[in-house]
């Protein structure tokens, strides 16, 4: 396992540097992008000129992801205990994966728009340099993370020391779910001040779907961890206190959430934003409170 973990990461750090370098190309080639669009410029023949490049980089920018991924995996396995950063890094890194996706799809969006003459691609740039941002904190952040961790100035991992239950993923599985759900409202609630209506409507599903993918993986990751042993077995005692106290106050809470959002709907005619919103917004407001209460729980055991 260790082996393993030590090569992930030395070609981690290679697709990285790769990658930071391949990232300020595109960085430069979506700023002429904008520039050409902004002056009327003929797109055709930049981009002919320039898409060779950019889908060599998108194809490392993927790996580098894919491989970012599996050694964070590797150490969240490994770990004898939960880390916050271990999961932040995660959390976002399935994020950014998405985003480049998300990239190649603006790119083609903006380029059949600017030349269809249809006007509001400065929305669509914005949101590519959105996505940008969070690949740029990724490129920075997992560089300094596993050079650091190989000159022992932090520490996340003791391969000989097990976790009783696995303790340490079911927490940092909390962490992510905090993760999900705080940014989920936060979009949620970006979106219902500064977007249309029928914007939100149209990108609802797939915002939400991509947000809500890093717990889905580490949740069914811990699943399968699970499925060795017998039902019974998934929790320690602790463990099945946290969840059962959680799972009530998450109940209880829920009810008093749709019964705000019942009232709402069947009082304020004009407020048609929630009949779009409420679901994603139930959940994450639930993912946030149960997560939450769980982690509460085992941190003041702790105390």
């Amino acid at each position: 396992m260790k082996k393993t973990t030590d090569i992930s990461q030395k070609v981690t750090l290679g697709f990285s540097i790769l990658s930071f370098a391949g990232f300020i190309y595109n960085l430069f080639f979506y700023i002429s992008l904008e520039i050409i669009t902004i002056k009327f410029g003929n797109i055709a023949s930049f981009i002919d000129r320039a898409e060779i490049f950019v889908g060599i980089i998108f194809i490392i920018l993927f790996l580098f992801h894919i491989s970012a991924i599996l050694t964070i995996i590797f150490q969240l396995k490994a770990s004898s205990r939960e880390n916050l950063f271990t999961a932040f890094l995660f959390f976002i890194s399935i994020i950014s994966l998405i985003m480049v996706f998300g990239d190649f799809a603006l790119i083609s969006d903006i380029i059949k728009e600017y030349k269809a003459g249809i006007s509001g691609i400065e929305t669509e740039f914005i949101v590519l340099y959105f996505s940008q941002a969070l690949h740029l904190l990724l490129l920075i952040i997992i560089p300094v993370f596993l050079i650091l961790k190989n000159k022992r100035k932090i520490f996340i991992a003791d391969i000989k020391e097990v976790a009783i239950k696995d303790e340490a993923i079911f927490i940092n599985v909390q962490y992510i779910g905090i993760f999900t759900g705080t940014l989920g409202l936060i979009i949620l609630t970006a979106l219902s001040v500064f977007a249309p209506l029928w914007a939100i409507k149209k990108g609802i599903v797939t915002v939400c779907a991509t947000l809500i993918l890093p717990y889905a993986i580490i949740a069914a990751y811990w699943l399968i961890m699970k499925f060795r042993e017998r039902l019974t077995e998934w929790y320690d005692e602790k463990q099945f206190q946290d969840v059962t106290k959680a799972s009530l106050i998450s109940f209880i809470s829920s009810m008093v959430i749709l019964a705000i959002f019942f009232i709402i709907q069947n009082t304020v005619t004009k407020f048609q934003l929630l009949n779009v919103i409420w679901f994603p917004l139930y959940f994450f407001i639930a993912l946030v409170i149960f997560s939450g209460t769980i982690l509460y729980l085992n941190k003041k055991a702790l105390d």
